[in-house]
């Protein structure tokens, strides 16, 4: 089939090798990320569901969600491929007897399904085959010692540290002149502001600063 190769690469919708190795990168790349991002929501439901007498029971027992990884994957694609260049070594453009270098040259690949096959008479499976692993892993060390915090500000300062001690938390209640209360003295005042914005991590071993009014 007489086509030269500027055309064959533009019917075919040829692509750079690299590109098509990269392209299933991000896709592995973008799959754990929303593996990650489910197992966090996971995790941070189970402090936000109050009243569920079955979540309670499992945060008491020190239950986590599973998080999962992608250790390998493995991707089988049928391609034609073709090996394309121009310009010298020297980045000279090359002539009708002067090839390009083998240095300038890109490798460019074409996916193989049934047009391609009736189109150009290429014989081979029009088929892809993509096998991956996902295993669950351990939650990140640092959910053991941290909880999410609530938003207790508007609440009063005894409502908001039974809250924070449900979720291991303690917290430290402060004046608007700075001085430090003792949880009897601020139980019936109203919490203004916290110290840790709703739903970061908060490590159990330091107490959350609450102005209370």
């Amino acid at each position: 089939m007489a086509q030269d190769a500027a055309d064959f690469l533009s019917d075919s919708l040829a692509t750079p090798l690299g590109e098509v190795i990269a392209a299933v990168g991000r896709g592995v790349a973008e799959a754990q990320a929303a593996l990650d991002h489910a197992s966090l929501a996971a995790t941070l439901a189970m402090y936000e569901t109050d009243g569920d007498e079955g979540v309670q029971a499992l945060r008491a027992i020190g239950y986590r969600p599973t998080f999962y990884v992608l250790p390998e994957t493995t991707c089988e694609v049928q391609v034609s491929m073709h090996v394309g260049g121009t310009g010298g070594a020297d980045g000279s453009a090359g002539g009708a007897n002067q090839p390009g270098a083998v240095g300038q040259a890109r490798t460019y690949v074409t996916p193989v399904d049934a047009g391609f096959q009736q189109r150009y008479a290429f014989q081979g499976q029009g088929a892809a085959k993509l096998t991956f692993k996902i295993l669950p892993v351990p939650p990140p060390q640092a959910l053991d010692d941290a909880a999410p915090m609530p938003d207790v500000r508007g609440l009063k300062g005894a409502q908001a540290d039974t809250l924070l001690a449900a979720r291991g938390l303690s917290a430290t209640f402060v004046s608007a002149e700075d001085k430090v209360l003792t949880t009897n003295e601020a139980a019936e005042l109203t919490v203004q502001t916290q110290d840790a914005a709703p739903r970061t991590l908060v490590t159990t071993t330091n107490a959350v600063r609450l102005l209370v009014k």
